[in-house]
């Protein structure tokens, strides 16, 4: 019997790269989610993760093996790797999704970027009237919300090992960072919280050395209070991302009216000029439109009051907890709405998409809207 033998010529397949980088415990936790579903997720894409630390000698390293395209959630890489000389191309995802803060696409790192995700809707008109030009952004939502819609918590020994009460309502304060910058901003509001029972404290990741001194607890994963958020009754802050989140889960939020917000106007940047895209006389015109007394939370260059819930004064705490606990669905609508403004897509699949259009892009160069 005659056998013939086929010879199937060797398929090339082509390999693509892409790295993300990451400086800060914030942003570790916004990249993470979304490197390791392309890890597993598409096999034609060499996927790494570095931290690009302070030192020359050790991004020049890292620098031998990068790729030309790397992923970011904040200039600091960006900046390291210019000092050695790095050229190439990088992809941006936010690391927050509180719209309050100025410097959400005041610099020229965002509207230089390759590809820019926008968390939500109103990051997008943010852009809009700063840059109404700009071409390379897409809806992408927030990555660390896939586990927090997805978490499911073991309240029992959650409570426990916390050393909360189960049966009584739990009080969650994570503030914004700027206790270091201001004497009645972030951590330094918890001498308010001093009669409140069953409070936990998380400071934001930036504080968390300076935290210790406030009793504040440091969560296991790097920057995530995903379980301390879906676990609380009620969520506590000024102008953080916790905010958006604790509305995303449907629990009711405090958010305390201060009489600053390191970080947004009308402080002032501690920047260099020439970082900024926007002119001068627009930012000092956002600076005099600025009016903490009666629009404490009106979000930086468009028109809108970033309001989810109650609203108090640090002093006022007590009592308004009190109210909340009273009627929880008070503020649902504006809670639903701006879970939706600020979170593109609060379903469980933020890792998918994005990871689809960073591919579609890398392999194509071609921007394209994942829905």
């Amino acid at each position: 019997m005659n056998i013939k033998i086929y010879s199937i010529p060797n398929l090339e397949i082509k390999m693509y790269s892409v790295d993300f980088l990451w400086t800060s415990d914030k942003e570790y936790s916004s990249l993470l989610p979304v490197y390791e579903y392309m890890k597993k997720s598409d096999s034609s894409i060499k996927v790494n993760f570095f931290k690009v630390k302070k030192f020359f000698f050790q991004n020049q390293k890292i620098k031998r093996t990068l790729s030309k395209t790397i992923v970011i959630s904040h200039d600091r890489p960006l900046k390291r790797l210019k000092k050695i000389n790095w050229e190439g191309e990088y992809i941006y995802i936010e690391h927050g999704l509180s719209p309050m803060k100025y410097w959400t696409y005041k610099y020229n790192f965002f509207h230089e970027s390759c590809l820019l995700f926008y968390p939500g809707k109103v990051f997008e008109r943010k852009m809009k009237s700063i840059n109404p030009n700009f071409k390379n952004g897409l809806l992408g939502g927030y990555p660390k919300v896939d586990e927090l819609v997805n978490q499911k918590i073991d309240k029992i020994n959650f409570c426990k090992k916390n050393n909360l009460n189960p049966n009584k309502p739990i009080i969650l304060f994570a503030p914004s960072y700027g206790a270091k910058e201001s004497k009645k901003a972030g951590l330094n509001n918890v001498k308010y919280f001093k009669n409140i029972k069953n409070l936990i404290i998380i400071p934001h990741p930036a504080e968390y050395k300076y935290a210790k001194k406030f009793d504040a607890r440091i969560p296991e994963i790097k920057a995530n209070i995903n379980s301390y958020i879906n676990i609380a009754d009620v969520i506590i802050s000024d102008v953080s991302s916790i905010i958006v989140e604790a509305a995303i889960v449907n629990k009711p939020v405090i958010q305390l009216i201060l009489s600053q917000y390191p970080g947004c106007f009308p402080e002032k940047d501690k920047r260099p000029n020439e970082d900024s895209y926007i002119k001068n006389d627009r930012i000092q015109n956002e600076i005099n439109k600025t009016d903490l007394k009666n629009r404490p939370f009106k979000i930086p260059y468009i028109d809108e009051d970033w309001i989810l819930g109650h609203t108090c004064y640090p002093e006022e705490i007590e009592q308004t907890i009190n109210q909340v606990l009273k009627n929880k669905d008070q503020y649902i609508n504006q809670r639903y709405y701006w879970a939706n403004q600020c979170a593109w897509k609060i379903d469980g699949k933020n890792c998918n998409r994005i990871a689809k259009m960073i591919s579609q892009y890398i392999k194509t160069g071609e921007r394209i809207q994942v829905e």
